[in-house]
């Protein structure tokens, strides 16, 4: 049966003086990389963890909490990888969750008390990877908690069938190969960055660690002098890139063959900037930890259509359906849901919210065109029901970015007696502008029902580290607001 990390051996073992891993002090060849996850595994093995086991892994140096999720797959333990910024409280309930464990730690991060800690300095550097690799194919490889935007967060587990799935299905549409290389931006303990680089592992290639420069003009020189061609990036980041690259030649990233975009949708004019400003080679995915990536958009599908996240990946399903669970026409708004093999079954304490009838909804609303392209509206949470009527924050969100004074801005809705919900704004301004002047402007445009009633004016929106906006953390600042 598979192990996750089968590719990365396999290039080891026929091109072992390769680069692997490219550090600021040295670079690391594909033997000595698939050696180093090795020794994890092996350590784990002598310290008493029994395969199957659950490891958290609470490291905070990039090149070594890869090595250390990597590791303890690799030998057939389950890594569940520690958000960097949760609190002692929340670790202890995901563990809890888990069946319990071992952390391992590089003892940066604050941890809960009570559970078993290994150090990661103590394992051995190396040792045969061959030796030590564990069979896969459905036993658990790693479990991710979801970033709960709208509410508390869940752990959803994935075999190594799946996690090879995810990764090797998008391989192909990204058009990349042995000689391409990736630099993660998002942190390694997010699924989001670290299966970006084990994709990059996976076909050959090299994933370069850098310190971040603070400033949009190095980065980018960075990403030049690198010769970076593959970058994960989330609807934030290309937005702090777009504002800070004055002056840079357009495009800035020429090289780049595949700049991809995931996580919260992406407005369609950043979209249009990054490609004209930042590269062509631009790619949308839409999924969630449940189930990888779900739709992805190339060049060719974001030429036909600019707005869109792409089509089902092979071996999903996407269909959109009505309230009653069936499918919808063509081009009629409805709820997402998905289906395939390398979708999790439940959450961790076998719940299953959110799966019905082989079915996943990952909580979003959106159509299908005529070309099968999936368009995005929002989160079916997020649907505002004013008076009985449906408004979906997308929409006002879209017209609120043409006022010349919005930076940014998400819409939600918050209770109301007499309309049950009305719609609200919170906006990040870059110039004056009253609630009154974008209250026009919305009405310009769309129905009186439509335009916010609340204006929530900050100077940046809340949001996770892979760039969804917190929703929660905006209605909980108007509680107690209700018309």
């Amino acid at each position: 049966m598979a192990n996750y990390l089968d590719g990365i051996l396999d290039h080891a073992a026929r091109r072992p003086d390769a680069p692997a891993l490219s550090l600021p002090e040295r670079t690391l060849s594909r033997a000595e990389f698939a050696a180093s996850l090795a020794g994890v595994s092996a350590g784990l093995a002598e310290r008493g963890v029994p395969v199957g086991g659950v490891v958290a892994v609470a490291v905070r140096d990039q090149p070594a909490c890869l090595r250390a999720i990597l590791g303890t797959m690799l030998g057939g333990r389950v890594a569940l990888p520690l958000d960097p910024v949760a609190v002692p409280a929340d670790l202890d309930r995901l563990l809890a969750r888990a069946g319990g464990g071992v952390i391992l730690s590089d003892g940066r991060a604050a941890l809960p008390p009570g559970w078993p800690v290994i150090a990661l300095a103590e394992l051995p550097a190396a040792a045969d990877p061959v030796a030590v690799r564990h069979a896969g194919g459905d036993h658990w490889a790693q479990i991710v908690a979801s970033s709960g935007t709208t509410g508390p967060s869940k752990a959803a587990p994935a075999s190594h069938a799946q996690m090879l799935q995810r990764t090797r299905v998008l391989e192909p549409l990204l058009g990349l190969g042995p000689d391409d290389r990736y630099l993660p931006v998002i942190d390694l303990a997010y699924a989001l960055g670290r299966h970006s680089a084990v994709r990059m592992l996976d076909i050959g290639g090299a994933v370069v660690i850098r310190p971040l420069p603070a400033r949009v003009p190095e980065f980018l020189a960075l990403l030049r002098g690198e010769r970076i061609t593959y970058l994960t990036l989330t609807p934030s980041h290309v937005r702090t890139l777009l504002d800070g690259m004055a002056g840079e030649p357009e495009p800035a990233l020429p090289a780049m063959r595949a700049l991809s975009v995931s996580g919260s949708a992406l407005p369609l004019a950043d979209r249009l900037d990054v490609r004209r400003r930042l590269s062509p080679a631009l790619h949308i995915n839409y999924g969630s930890n449940e189930m990888g990536f779900a739709t992805h958009a190339g060049p060719p599908e974001l030429d036909r259509a600019p707005g869109c996240v792409g089509r089902a990946m092979p071996g999903i399903r996407v269909e959109v359906v009505d309230d009653a669970g069936m499918a919808v026409a063509t081009g009629t708004m409805g709820e997402v849901r998905v289906a395939g093999a390398q979708m999790s079954d439940a959450y961790l304490g076998g719940d299953a919210s959110g799966h019905r009838g082989g079915w996943f909804h990952p909580g979003d609303t959106g159509w299908l065109d005529g070309d099968g392209l999936l368009h995005l509206a929002g989160r079916t949470d997020d649907r505002i029901n004013f008076g009985g009527n449906k408004v979906y924050p997308f929409e006002v969100e879209a017209v609120l970015r043409t006022h010349p004074a919005v930076a940014d801005c998400a819409v939600f809705g918050v209770p109301s007696r007499q309309h049950q919900e009305v719609v609200a704004a919170a906006v990040v301004l870059s110039a004056a502008a009253t609630p009154a002047e974008l209250r026009a402007h919305c009405r310009a445009w769309l129905a009186r029902s439509k335009a916010p009633a609340i204006f929530l004016q900050l100077d940046q929106l809340p949001r996770n580290p892979t760039g969804k906006v917190l929703v929660r953390e905006l209605r909980a600042q108007l509680a107690g607001h209700v018309h």
